[in-house]
């Protein structure tokens, strides 16, 4: 998904920048229409599609020399909220631990349940 070349940390700078995109569609904006994303039989099915397409550890972690097989998540790089046509285009996910999904969006407590593991 990402050359070789890129250091960790520019991927990460790229990660939280595309994070903090938004648009005018905010169709997943309230949490209840997010949550009935998340448990639905087609998400669930590419989630477990990316998770293998990972290898089940988090890209970002691997990138640093690093293996991180638990906590993981599947994380919209352009941000459910504001881009749902990209739900469910593979380059539009990538597998984060809770630490980097935490980092990209600027969250310091351990919430991070968001997008349904």
């Amino acid at each position: 998904m990402y050359p070789e070349i890129l250091s960790c940390d520019d991927v990460l700078a790229e990660l939280i920048s595309l994070a903090s995109l938004t648009s005018d569609n905010t169709y997943y904006d309230d949490r209840s229409t997010r949550n009935y994303f998340y448990q639905s039989q087609s998400w669930r099915v590419k989630r477990a599609v990316i998770l293998e397409r990972d290898h089940h550890e988090c890209v970002v972690c691997r990138m640093l020399g690093l293996v991180t097989l638990d906590q993981l998540i599947v994380h919209h790089i352009k941000v459910l909220e504001y881009f749902p046509d990209y739900r469910f285009i593979d380059s539009n996910l990538i597998t984060v631990c809770q630490m980097h999904h935490n980092r990209i969006h600027g969250l310091t407590a351990k919430r991070w349940n968001d997008e349904w593991w």
